[in-house]
């Protein structure tokens, strides 16, 4: 009996002991399993910030694009707005000669009619 208690004396002192080193090689596996985790995290990290560079350079670019675009519509309308007016200043020039056109052809008319009459008074006379 004394040997099994000395026995188990010896196993429970030794078992912290033993675990000792086993422990150790855990925190050391998770040292470097920690260690890995950040430097994949840092590759993540400079990844992520690298496409977030490249993304605001083609956003600057899309900005840039867009700002050209309206530019040139901008132009474009000014150049509409030019055209039109020049349209309705044709349109009323037309029409104030198409007005001028009937004074014409109603003052024509009124000469013929006065020419058939001074006939009519010629031959009835």
């Amino acid at each position: 009996m004394k040997f099994v208690t000395l026995a188990a004396i010896a196993a429970l002192t030794a078992t912290p002991v033993m675990a000792d080193p086993v422990a150790r090689e855990q925190a050391r596996a998770d040292l470097h399993q920690a260690n890995a985790d950040a430097v994949k995290a840092q590759i993540q990290k400079e990844d992520a910030q690298a496409e977030a560079n490249a993304n605001a350079a083609d956003a600057a670019s899309a900005q840039a694009q867009a700002n050209a675009a309206k530019s040139d519509a901008t132009v474009s309308q000014a150049q509409a707005d030019t055209a039109q007016a020049e349209a309705n200043t044709a349109a009323a020039q037309a029409n104030n000669a198409q007005a001028r056109a009937d004074v014409a052809t109603a003052q024509r008319n009124e000469a013929l009619d006065r020419a058939a009459s001074a006939r009519a008074d010629v031959r009835a006379n």
